[in-house]
C-alpha cells in the first residue's frame, strides 16, 4: 500500500484531498499544528470515507513555521501532497505573508529532500496566474502573474512567490513536482470547522445587501482533492503545473441562483456598483481583494488537465449548490 503525507490536514481542501486517497486505497498521514485536532479530524474524515480506509488514516504534530518533526514523518512515504499555506485576513503587509508562505513551502520541500521523498504535488492558485490589466484572453499555464502588478494584494504576491520558490528549489534538488492553481474554491464541507472559501457561499446564502460585479472562477473541492490524486499518479504530470478552474459564475448570479433554489430565505437580489466596493475596500481588509477582479473578462482554461489527466469538472451552478445545502445541513447558514 502506497503511503503519502498531506500537509495541513484540518483545512478545506486538504480534508477532501484526504478523502480521496483514503478512497482509492492509499495510506495517508497528514500533518496538524497541534495533536489536539487529530481526534476530530479523525471523526470529520469518518463520515466520508469506511471504516477499513479510515484505519489507514494517521496525524503527526508539524508546523510550517518550523523544521521540527517534518523530516521524520515524511521518511518511508510515496509522495507528498503540499496543500496548507496562509489564507491572510487582508491585514497583513506584503512582506509578512510572503515570508510565511515561502518559507513554509520551502520547509516542506526540504523535509521531502531530506526523507529521500522525490514526489511532491502542490496546491497553489490561480492567482499566480493572473494579467497586469484586464484582456480578454484565455490564459492557460504558460501565463505566470507578474509580482510587480501594484494591484496585487499580499496573499497574491505570497502564492507567486510560494510557487516559484517551489519550481526553483524542485529543479536544483531534483525533485518531481507538480503544481495545482485552482480557482475560487467551493463546495460541501466535512466539518462546520472546515468553511474557508465557502464564507463566501455562506454571506450569500445568508442575503448580501449588495453584491460586487465579480466572476468566481470555480473550482469544486471534489474535483480539486481528485485533480491532485491524478496529478500524483501519472507521470505525464511531473515538471507540469495544472490549472483547476475554467468555468465563471458571477457573484450575483450565485445569489439569483439561491434565490430560486431557497424561496424560503427572500432573497434579495441587488448589485454593488464599482465605485461602491472600490470605497469600501478603502476601509474593510477583506474586501480589497475584490477590486482587480471588478468586472473581470479572462479566463483560463482546463484543457491541460482535462487532454493530460482525463480530468473532469462538477458545473459551478452544482457546486454552490451543493456547498449552500451543506452549510445548511451544519446549522451554518441563519
Amino acid at each position: 500500500m502506497k503511503k503519502v503525507i498531506i500537509t495541513g490536514g484540518t483545512g478545506f481542501v486538504a480534508g477532501w484531498v484526504i478523502v480521496e486517497f483514503l478512497q482509492a486505497g492509499y495510506q495517508v498521514a497528514t500533518s496538524v499544528r497541534s495533536l489536539k485536532k487529530a481526534p476530530a479530524l479523525t471523526a470529520e474524515i469518518a463520515t466520508a470515507v469506511t471504516p477499513t480506509q479510515l484505519a489507514h488514516f494517521s496525524c503527526f504534530e508539524a508546523d510550517l513555521t518550523s523544521d521540527h518533526n517534518w523530516v521524520a514523518n515524511l521518511r518511508g512515504a510515496d509522495g507528498v501532497i503540499h496543500v496548507a499555506s496562509p489564507m491572510g485576513n487582508g491585514t497583513q503587509s506584503v512582506n509578512e505573508l510572503v515570508t510565511v508562505a515561502q518559507n513554509g513551502t520551502l520547509t516542506v520541500l526540504k523535509a521531502a529532500k531530506a526523507a529521500d521523498v522525490s514526489r511532491v504535488v502542490m496546491t497553489s492558485s490561480q492567482a499566480v496566474s493572473t494579467p497586469l490589466r484586464d484582456t480578454t484572453a484565455t490564459l492557460d499555464e504558460s501565463f505566470w502573474t507578474d509580482p510587480k502588478n501594484p494591484d496585487l494584494d499580499p496573499y497574491r504576491r505570497s502564492k507567486v512567490a510560494a510557487e516559484t520558490a517551489a519550481w526553483d528549489y524542485a529543479r536544483a534538488n531534483d525533485l518531481a513536482l507538480t503544481t495545482i492553481l485552482p480557482g475560487a474554491i467551493f463546495g460541501p464541507i466535512l466539518s462546520p470547522q472546515a468553511v474557508s472559501s465557502n464564507r463566501i457561499i455562506l454571506q450569500l446564502l445568508q442575503g448580501m445587501p449588495l453584491i460586487p460585479h465579480v466572476p468566481l472562477e470555480i473550482s469544486d473541492v471534489r474535483d480539486l482533492a481528485h485533480l491532485h490524486r491524478l496529478a500524483f499518479e501519472q507521470p505525464v504530470a511531473v515538471g507540469n503545473r495544472y490549472l483547476a478552474a475554467s468555468q465563471t459564475l458571477q457573484m450575483i448570479d450565485v445569489e439569483r441562483l439561491f434565490q430560486a433554489h431557497f424561496p424560503e430565505r427572500h432573497l434579495k437580489v441587488r448589485a454593488l456598483p464599482n465605485w461602491g466596493t472600490k470605497l469600501a475596500a478603502r476601509f474593510i481588509p477583506n474586501m480589497r481583494s475584490l477590486v482587480p477582479m471588478l468586472d473581470r473578462q479572462y479566463h483560463h482554461t482546463t484543457a491541460a488537465a482535462e487532454h493530460d489527466l482525463g480530468w473532469t469538472q462538477h458545473r459551478p451552478e452544482d457546486t454552490v449548490l451543493a456547498a449552500a445545502r451543506a452549510l445548511q445541513k451544519f446549522g451554518l447558514a441563519q
